[in-house]
């Protein structure tokens, strides 16, 4: 499933495409279901001859302002969320689209904004305010309110194990499974240990962690795209310890441990993470 590395190399694949400022001049949607808001028709009808004025991100959703158009009859704000298989990105026209791109907007200067969905999971909103998609999401972890003192209050009471509570928006936006794991081995922090037990230079090491394993995976994401432009990977393997219980750590040697933490496949190293 795509998590903040990979929606974040989306955008910035986006805005190395010059998507900014390019005008939709159609829409074409081949399963109404990824649309939630409003009706399939409306969507189409509501992007048609409308100006991408940016390219943005809160967690793991895609927002594009809009300009065009009567602004106070039409929605101003097009949000895509990527699903588990998504991928988004502009392509020329002419180009043979790839057989599971399930939605296609052409653009006034003769590409197309392509979103590419194998379990069409994705989702699509044409909506006046981002208030209206948008669930309640804690400070981005590479913003100043991410803080100790923020991640301590959120953890206050909360008996759940860390690891199950990293995966709620309110707590770390943007953070999934992968990278909850990730920041937890960095940390050296047992994945079910119980988040209100966690000490003050416990809280301080998983603060850092976080904001470690995702500097570190938006660096693989930027290289990978400096090589490969215009057809970068989507997906690649970004973080540091072994997801394979025959595989040895890589500080100790000790093979990983795999369990599942609220349904969710995690692995940690039994020594090294207490």
């Amino acid at each position: 499933m795509p998590e903040l590395p990979e929606v974040e190399n989306t955008r910035r694949n986006l805005v190395r495409a010059g998507l900014s400022g390019s005008t939709i001049t159609g829409a074409n949607i081949t399963w109404a279901n990824t649309v939630k808001k409003p009706s399939a028709a409306e969507l189409a009808k509501g992007l048609k001859d409308r100006t991408i004025q940016d390219i943005q991100r809160r967690g793991k959703y895609l927002i594009f302002p809009l300009s065009g158009g009567d602004p106070a009859s039409l929605p101003s704000t097009f949000i895509v969320h990527l699903g588990m298989t998504g991928r988004l990105y502009v392509q020329p026209q002419s180009q043979k689209p790839h057989p599971m791109t399930r939605h296609s907007f052409p653009l006034d200067d003769g590409r197309e904004l392509r979103f590419e969905d194998g379990r069409k999971f994705g989702k699509l909103w044409l909506v006046d305010s981002t208030d209206e998609v948008l669930p309640a999401m804690s400070p981005e972890p590479f913003d100043d309110d991410f803080t100790v003192e923020t991640l301590a209050e959120s953890f206050v009471g909360r008996k759940a194990p860390v690891k199950a509570l990293l995966l709620e928006q309110s707590i770390v936006c943007g953070l999934g499974n992968l990278y909850a794991d990730e920041s937890l081995f960095l940390a050296g922090i047992h994945p079910e240990r119980p988040a209100s037990g966690l000490s003050t230079d416990e809280l301080a090491r998983l603060r850092q962690a976080i904001i470690d394993a995702l500097t570190a995976a938006y660096g693989v994401y930027d290289r990978s795209r400096d090589q490969h432009w215009p057809d970068p990977p989507a997906a690649l393997t970004t973080w540091s310890h072994p997801r394979d219980t025959k595989a040895g750590c890589p500080n100790c040697g000790t093979n990983m441990t795999g369990i599942r933490v609220r349904a969710r496949g995690t692995y940690f190293c039994s020594k090294c993470q207490v």
